[in-house]
């Protein structure tokens, strides 16, 4: 008998734009297989992530909670066992959850509710990359802006040889659904690592980009004198005060990344055949998004780790056969953690109204079928990672977003005669009412103070054990997942 629950296929990019896709009316980007889902689904415009950071981002999607309420502060931050993902809740409703690729889990579980993980992750699974603010505002090379200087043409990398691992893993695993029909529906995510920098791709993508015009950032560079004491902090982090980024580098390095963006887009397209060629199709979700976004030049920051739109902001594509109606548009903002929400309301989980009183998302089933009442309209955004020296949020509603950096002035934008956000209105007059009001609302229950010491309390933990396990020996993969019967084929 078939399951009267859809199956669920979420594939996630990293480091993607919100806008880099031609649906969205890119002027250059050529992403054939997005905007077809795009056409038969609906794609959002103002969809953002929680956290600027690969980490955060991807516990706050999993378990629909914003970064103050599930702890995961940075890439070397752990989500514990014994916090609930929507994986066992899927897995309690009846579904086979399975994982091919990145999720960036650090620590000793690296299952999190997965019922199988096809591949390893690509990033360590330790405490290495724990930030410690104690030493104040530095440089990491790791993360310089002198990678820019190299973007352009490889012939091979390790983010290829990831990505191909895990296409082929995601292949493999929908002919083995399609071949032998299960009862069961699935929830699948496929994520890949592209087009997360350093930005390189191969001749064959990135001739399609040889005669394009490719166009510069909007919003020019401003002085670093003149930027807020955050984006300071982020710039003096990435080296932009050391090294000279000229327009040849930022023409570069744009046509790579959009070539990379093309990669990401193939791959997408070699899913959705094969869902199709398996006969899956027609009872399956699928859901395109990223865990973050990339400034791309956008004032003169480049990566992430920013609350501009280009890093906080990401893409959101869903195609749901039968369900929404082809072509929809949704402006409403919407974040990652109601991602949560809404799988969970498909899957048909029960008590999910019990759970959701623990969650910070809401479902967006009303927005895509269009039977809903009014939306919250509102999206919050916190960073607690490498660069920074103390605790922030960013909080949009409606057309304005609020910024706040503890212990400084905060910023406001009304991004509806600002899109670009390159006008403060926060020293304004006449819109102290509009700070005074969305501030009291994001920064409910939260302490700046007490971030602040949580954050470097648990940097210093996490230092301890990382020393301690390096000295002993133990950090050589000693949590990294490694899959059984591994057969993909990474260099």
């Amino acid at each position: 008998m078939a399951n009267d629950k859809p199956n669920i296929f979420l594939i996630m990019a990293d480091q993607m734009a919100f806008d880099v896709i031609g649906a969205l009316g890119h002027p250059v980007v050529q992403t054939p297989n997005l905007d077809r889902l795009a056409d038969i689904g609906a794609i959002f415009g103002n969809c953002y992530c929680n956290s600027p950071l690969c980490t955060p981002s991807r516990a706050s999607f999993m378990t629909g909670t914003y970064v103050r309420n599930n702890m995961v502060f940075d890439n070397g931050a752990e989500l514990t066992a014994s916090h609930p993902t929507l994986m066992h809740h899927l897995n309690v409703a009846g579904y086979d959850t399975i994982l091919a690729g990145k999720m960036h889990f650090v620590g000793p579980d690296q299952l999190h509710g997965f019922t199988e993980r096809l591949t390893t992750d690509i990033y360590p699974a330790d405490f290495g990359w724990s930030p410690d603010w104690s030493l104040g505002v530095c440089f990491n090379d790791g993360t310089g802006m002198k990678k820019l200087k190299r973007s352009g043409e490889c012939k091979w990398n390790d983010q290829m040889a990831y990505d191909e691992g895990v296409l082929y893993a995601t292949l493999s695993k929908i002919r083995d659904m399609g071949a032998n029909k299960s009862d069961k529906p699935f929830f699948l995510c496929a994520s890949f690592t592209h087009p997360h920098d350093p930005f390189l791709m191969t001749k064959e993508f990135l001739a399609l980009y040889e005669k394009s015009a490719i166009p510069l950032p909007n919003a020019p560079a401003a002085n670093y004198s003149d930027m807020h004491p955050y984006n300071q902090w982020i710039q003096k982090h990435h080296g932009n005060d050391t090294c000279e980024i000229t327009e040849e580098d930022i023409i570069n390095s744009r046509r790579a990344y959009y070539a990379m963006v093309t990669y990401f887009d193939h791959m997408v397209g070699a899913i959705t055949n094969e869902l199709e060629r398996m006969g899956l199709s027609d009872n399956t979700l699928i859901a395109i998004t990223s865990d973050h976004g990339e400034m791309l030049g956008e004032h003169g920051m480049w990566f992430k780790r920013t609350f501009y739109d280009h890093s906080a902001k990401v893409p959101l594509i869903i195609s749901w056969p039968g369900n929404i109606k082809h072509g929809a548009k949704i402006d409403e903002v919407v974040s990652l953690v109601d991602l949560t929400a809404t799988f969970m309301e498909i899957g048909q989980v029960n008590e999910r109204g019990i759970w959701a009183n623990d969650m910070d998302g809401d479902s967006l089933v009303p927005l895509l079928t269009g039977n809903g009442g009014q939306w919250k309209n509102e999206a919050l955004c916190e960073y607690y990672g490498e660069g920074p020296i103390h605790s922030m949020f960013m909080y949009r509603r409606g057309i304005y977003k609020y910024v706040y950096v503890h212990k400084h002035e905060p910023l406001l934008f009304d991004l509806e005669r600002d899109p670009h956000e390159t006008i403060n209105l926060a020293r304004e007059p006449a819109y102290a009412h509009i700070c005074r009001e969305l501030h009291e609302a994001a920064a409910s229950g939260w302490d700046g103070d007490e971030m602040d010491s949580m954050v470097l309390e648990s940097q210093r933990k996490r230092k301890l054990i990382n020393q301690s396990m390096s000295a002993s020996g133990k950090n050589d993969y000693g949590w990294d997942y490694i899959p059984i019967n591994n057969k993909i084929p990474i260099d």
